[in-house]
């Protein structure tokens, strides 16, 4: 290997700083809430057609998705959106890195003010604003630009180096999903999600989650007649009650050395939307609640759902309404697997070293919440971290990345490649 490659590439990602601010910034000024991440996904495909890479992009086919137990359904189609994946092929026998990047972001709520248009891409104090800035089209700039100093130094790996540009992380992972199942991933390559941890904090595994949705029936009828009908939002109340007992519970028993002493809460489950009524007047008879429940990487999401279920129901037993009326349970819309490799993986080992080296320190190492990282590494035995450019508020109001976080990624990425992929010898 050449002795002087990492300094080339440090001092490449350094000179690019502009470069990359261009890229994140126009990326932020494309519209790309889920659903409708189509003309991004045109723009990331021009820029990667540029290369001397080989690029496959595609509508994912919701039929194929549909078939394997992973997916996650969706209101929409995909149609008119496609994932594109650009390859910089190695010179063979080493291993592979993936720069993955999800192009979809959350939506803007029209009824907020923000200091700059959430589409603006401003860029000011040393930060790009605009929605999707940190989640995460910072991520996408750092893997965009990666392979084009590749392309303009002329450096090819051992193994191969892709930047991934895919769909509805935001929505589940189904872009991910769709791209494990073209072949994108495997047990021979790693894959950093540039998600925005920060430069210093890298995630190795992801909870499992899973929307719930629990009906309850009162009786209905005029408020003069309250003191005599149960109100579905009294039943409700028994329900909602065992629910915080029940997080309690889970927060006192389970553990993972990854997520202990980090934030009060490790392992969430809550009820977070309840409707009950028409009429102001009226006694409800139904109340619907709706809510997420999680679990930590050592546990099977669809086990502790039916656990729940069941505590949920011996709670109801002892109540004279509810044992005569019982509630109903569904498992609905989003879900995740809970998913993780270990510490001592050799591709944390290998980027904990490129850190070192691009960064002069190493990151913590630790858990976090669903993500797609559990698609490659369940699905395709593929290591996957999350570890990218930080920023804030992320999902929020004025949202932003750190330019200088992106400049440190960019720097952190090539190393890995070095450390992770092999480097040539010429």
């Amino acid at each position: 290997m050449r002795n002087d490659l990492v300094p080339m590439l440090l001092a490449a990602a350094e000179a690019n700083r502009d470069r990359l601010v261009e890229v994140v910034a126009e990326a932020v000024r494309i519209p790309s809430v889920m659903g409708e991440e189509g003309p991004l996904a045109e723009w990331f495909e021009r820029q990667v057609r540029r290369l001397d890479v080989e690029v496959d992009a595609w509508a994912p086919d919701e039929d194929t998705l549909r078939t394997h137990p992973a997916y996650v359904p969706v209101a929409y189609g995909y149609a008119d959106r496609c994932n594109v994946v650009a390859t910089r092929k190695g010179t063979g026998g080493g291993r592979s890195l993936i720069l993955y990047g999800h192009i979809d972001t959350v939506p803007v709520d029209p009824n907020t003010r923000w200091t700059y248009g959430p589409h603006s891409g401003e860029v000011a104090e040393g930060r790009i604003y605009g929605r999707g800035a940190a989640d995460m089209k910072g991520g996408c700039g750092v893997a965009l630009v990666a392979l084009e100093l590749l392309d303009e130094m002329g450096i090819r790996f051992a193994g191969d180096v892709a930047a991934h540009f895919l769909l509805d992380e935001e929505a589940g992972g189904n872009g991910t999903l769709a791209a494990i199942l073209r072949g994108h991933y495997g047990p021979d390559a790693g894959c950093i999600m540039l998600e925005p941890t920060s430069p210093d904090v890298m995630l190795i595994s992801g909870r499992g989650a899973q929307f719930f949705r629990i009906t309850v029936a009162g009786e209905e009828g005029g408020t003069e007649y309250h003191r005599d009908l149960v109100s579905a939002i009294d039943a409700a109340y028994v329900i909602y009650d065992a629910v915080k007992h029940y997080a309690r519970m889970r927060e006192s028993v389970v553990s993972d050395p990854l997520y202990e002493g980090r934030e009060r809460t490790k392992v969430p489950t809550a009820i977070c939307t309840i409707q009950a009524g028409a009429w102001p007047s009226t006694v409800p008879g139904e109340a619907v609640m709706e809510g997420t429940i999680e679990c930590l990487p050592s546990e099977d999401i669809h086990r502790v759902v039916d656990d729940f279920e069941r505590y949920l129901r011996e709670i109801a037993a002892d109540d004279p309404w509810l044992r005569e009326h019982p509630f109903t349970f569904e498992r609905f819309g989003l879900w995740f697997e809970a998913a993780g490799i270990q510490p001592d993986d050799p591709f944390v080992r290998a980027l904990q070293r490129a850190s070192r080296i691009a960064l002069g320190e190493m990151p913590r190492v630790v858990g976090g919440g669903g993500s797609d990282l559990r698609l490659p590494i369940l699905h395709a035995g593929c290591p996957t971290v999350l570890w990218g450019p930080g920023g804030g508020p992320i999902h929020s109001v004025d949202e932003w990345v750190s330019i200088d976080q992106l400049v440190a990624m960019l720097k952190a990425t090539l190393v890995a490649a070095v450390e992770w992929c092999g480097a040539p010898d010429a």
